[in-house]
């Protein structure tokens, strides 16, 4: 690394009160040799510099006890399901080369590169069942014993796009498999499938599999911007039929199940996107709320550059103006609140992932405006793990206030923003 970073690093940070008051907001990490920030210790604390200049403090995630612990062939826990919540189960994805891949992404670059390194136990495509099992067991059960019972708790299953066979099973049965192991392998689990968009009858019995929650991501919402950046999404569905899917998938899964991830800013991508901010958020936050409207609730994660996808090894991308994200995610925000949405759900077994995502734009707006008390609620989860988070001290006639269980269930919360 060009500033002698750290390569092993935190998979997120929280940046908090600085220079501009910040309430704690988690950020996923990304390292970028040629980025103006930079996290360094200041004064014997972890601080955010901007070209060298303090800009608030940092705060790091603590890790997890299971995090400690390996299998009899070496193989690290933490390697099988990542911060206690997610589990890619399939590290390639079969949309191959530039006229399937999605052109933001570089997830088979990402697995060649990662069969070839020596800093991880585990590099092989697939995960074993039996191991997804034993880890999602060590989860539960450090949390009972932390907590004094079972709190329910949020996985996440995702992995690349199966479209013939691999190991001999079709897409909905090889993540089937995967999807009932964990959901019935433990008591009050909560199971997210994230995987490509299919017709209401695969999502049934996706459902009947032990699927609790459906993201099929759409990337992006223009359908022009769909054809160029999703080519392989787009030959096989299409933008009419991903619409069409999560739609259907409502009625399946239920109002506020259904999540397909947008990459923000990617609309804005060289050389084909739009030009301005106006433009581009004109467009997703049209898209956001024909969604909402439907009982969909979209999110979002920053477009990061892929070293090894098609968008930045052609073109040189520049920044996505920080506008564009105030500006979207106010529109995303009106649109919760016009629909009268519920609030997702936040049941993570690391507490600084119930109040925030680990992502940023991934559902703050909506945690920052409607959680009552908001920094205590962070607090809470950071002095006191995650029996601050599940419990309260309650004497009949008043409490300590609200913690990350008691958000209000709707948008009915507060006043619409004018």
């Amino acid at each position: 690394m060009k500033r002698k970073e750290h390569r092993r690093i935190p998979e997120w940070f929280t940046v908090r009160r600085g220079v501009y008051g910040l309430r704690p907001v988690s950020i996923q990490t990304t390292l970028d040799s040629s980025s103006p920030y930079v996290i360094d210790v200041v004064d014997g604390r972890p601080k955010l510099l901007l070209h060298g200049e303090e800009i608030c403090e940092v705060h790091f995630p603590k890790p997890l006890k299971y995090y400690t612990r390996k299998f009899d062939d070496g193989t690290a826990y933490h390697e099988i399901i990542a911060f206690g919540y997610f589990v890619t189960v399939f590290r390639n994805c079969q949309y191959w080369g530039p006229d399937e891949e999605c052109r933001f992404c570089d997830i088979n670059m990402n697995a060649r590169q990662m069969k070839e390194s020596k800093d991880f136990t585990f590099n092989a495509p697939v995960k074993p069942v039996e191991y997804m099992v034993e880890v999602a067991r060590s989860i539960e059960q450090d949390a009972t014993e932390e907590v004094g019972f079972t709190p329910p708790i949020d996985f996440l299953i995702t992995g690349g796009t199966i479209l013939k066979t691999l190991h001999g099973k079709d897409e909905l049965s090889f993540y089937s498999e995967y999807v009932s192991a964990l959901k019935w392998g433990g008591r009050r689990r909560f199971v997210n499938l994230q995987t490509n968009a299919q017709d209401k009858e695969t999502m049934k019995r996706y459902r009947a599999a032990g699927v609790d929650c459906h993201h099929s991501n759409m990337e992006v919402w223009d359908k022009r911007l769909f054809e160029w950046i999703n080519p392989g999404k787009n030959r096989r569905v299409g933008w009419d039929g991903w619409v069409k899917s999560l739609i259907d998938e409502v009625d399946v899964f239920g109002e506020g199940n259904v999540r397909p991830n947008f990459v923000g800013g990617v609309e804005m991508a060289k050389p084909y996107g739009f030009e301005t901010v106006a433009e581009a958020v004109k467009s997703t936050a049209g898209g956001v709320d024909f969604m909402m409207r439907h009982g969909i609730i979209p999110r979002f994660n920053q477009w990061r550059r892929e070293p090894g996808s098609n968008l930045v090894s052609q073109q040189p991308q520049p920044p996505i103006p920080l506008e564009y994200y105030l500006q979207l995610m106010g529109s995303y925000y009106h649109s919760w609140k016009k629909y009268n949405l519920p609030l997702p759900r936040r049941e993570c077994v690391h507490p600084e992932r119930r109040i925030g995502s680990g992502h940023g734009t991934y559902d703050d707006i909506l945690l920052l405006n409607e959680l009552p008390d908001y920094e205590q609620a962070w607090d809470r989860g950071l002095n006191e793990g995650l029996k601050g988070c599940v419990t309260r001290e309650y004497d009949g006639a008043g409490d300590r206030g609200p913690y990350p269980g008691s958000l209000p269930q709707s948008g009915r919360g507060k006043e619409l923003p004018r």
